[in-house]
């Protein structure tokens, strides 16, 4: 898609928001049930890594506009979700971070995020059928960028009881999230489509105090995960603490994990005769966390530490953007989930509300060590460090305007072969998002 006709799709996508707009302020005090969310986002990328040929900057303007109907006859709706996104900037190397690359070169894109059908067959009962967003344990549309990535197919949630709610979801095509291309789900080693579905069953549950998650996830053919994670929140004397534990699981289950499939985290390919391709490989990786925040007055202190033991994957398929359940990650870069690893998070939030209504700042720092390749410990080890600084700014004034920014540096000291450690790498995103909700 050219620059050209990205910017009419952004331009109609515009003068739609407005028209509904006009609609509304013809209408006011009338709700018909039709509801239209637009979201508007300038989002600054600023990458350096350790290797400057990969250094890159890019500036984009999207805009999402999430329109939904009616439940007709209280149990069939609909919803449609145009995305556009203009490049406004760029410059380095030449690959899809926010914006998404066309004929060699960078270049915005519009797309349909959304299309489903929402069947509400009763007040307990939700299925959306088609193209979605999707939001559990482990898998959820990323929206770091400037739009979300979404997934083709069926999500279905039961909600019998208070507190207690089962989701079912399975999907055969995913939307990336800095490309309009619908693409079928593979391996970093096979050919598109050979996942044939991604599925996953998860069941929550929150009493009071108490709250448990666990969810199982099967990547067709490939590899199966799961999740547990419990949560107590106590007060304190003039304060507030949240204690949570989470456990989770990543193993081959198919004859499409070989030698290489993964090959951003795994390291099968040091194995003596190994194939890229073609050798069959194993994972039974697990990892563990506790994470405690403390709210005191203004202040949150957070603390928590992190332990592997094997490699756990965090991606499902090849270009997956990546859900990671450990309070331990890196955000911005590696997954810090390798082979044996021990992590350790101490990090600070503070409300300004009494001097700067609106202002939220935060400072986080991680340690990981003793880090070593996921197929022979002997061939590498390394330590890993993050500190990040985030500043956070909802304008007072203006309802639903919102600034993010985040400064983040990663840094490693390696010795021998881990592919789960990379190079260092320092971060600077920027973002300026305002929402606005039109009911019609």
């Amino acid at each position: 898609m050219t620059k050209l006709s990205s910017t009419q799709l952004l331009i109609a996508g515009v003068v739609y928001a407005f028209l509904a707009g006009q609609t509304v302020a013809a209408d006011k005090g009338k709700d018909s049930g039709y509801k239209l969310v637009t979201k508007t986002r300038l989002i600054h990328f600023d990458r350096e890594f350790e290797v400057s040929t990969n250094d890159r900057t890019q500036t984009a303007l999207g805009i999402t506009a999430d329109w939904t109907t009616p439940q007709y006859g209280g149990w069939f709706g609909l919803g449609i979700s145009p995305f556009f996104i203009e490049d406004l900037d760029d410059s380095g190397r030449i690959t899809e971070d926010v914006l998404t690359v066309n004929d060699g070169e960078m270049d915005g894109f519009a797309k349909i995020g959304q299309a489903f059908i929402k069947l509400t067959p009763s007040e307990n009962v939700t299925a959306k059928i088609g193209r979605q967003t999707h939001k559990s344990l482990l898998m959820t549309s990323s929206y770091t960028r400037a739009a979300p990535d979404s997934y083709q197919g069926v999500n279905l949630q039961v909600m019998p009881a208070k507190g207690l709610t089962f989701q079912a979801a399975a999907y055969n095509k995913f939307v990336p999230r800095a490309n309009e291309e619908a693409m079928d789900f593979s391996t970093d080693r096979s050919t598109k489509g050979a996942i044939d579905y991604i599925a996953l069953l998860n069941v929550k549950y929150k009493h009071g105090p108490f709250s448990i998650e666990a969810e199982y996830l099967n990547s067709d053919d490939y590899l199966s995960k799961y999740g547990l994670v419990g949560s107590y929140t106590t007060k304190l004397s003039g304060s507030k603490l949240t204690l949570t534990a989470g456990a989770f699981g990543s193993m081959d289950d198919g004859s499409l994990f070989v030698t290489g499939a993964e090959g951003a985290e795994l390291d099968d390919e040091n194995e003596t005769g190994a194939v890229l391709g073609v050798t069959d490989s194993e994972n039974d990786g697990f990892g563990a966390y506790l994470d405690a925040k403390w709210n005191i007055g203004n202040f949150q202190l957070n603390v928590a530490v992190a332990q592997f033991d094997g490699a756990w994957i965090e991606d499902n398929y090849a270009g997956d953007p990546g859900t990671n359940p450990f309070p331990t990650r890196s955000i911005v870069g590696p997954d810090m989930t390798n082979a044996n690893e021990t992590l350790y998070l101490v990090g600070l939030k503070y409300d300004w509300k009494d001097i700067i209504p609106g202002l939220v700042t935060s400072i986080a720092h991680v340690d990981g060590r003793d880090a070593e390749n996921s197929a022979v410990s002997s061939l590498g080890s390394a330590d890993e460090v993050w500190d990040e600084v985030v500043v956070t700014y909802t304008f007072p004034m203006v309802k639903g305007l919102k600034f993010i920014g985040r400064w983040h540096d990663y840094d490693s000291d390696k010795t021998g072969q881990l592919d789960g450690v990379k190079g260092d790498e320092t971060d600077i995103w920027l973002y300026l998002d305002y929402a606005y909700t039109f009911n019609i």
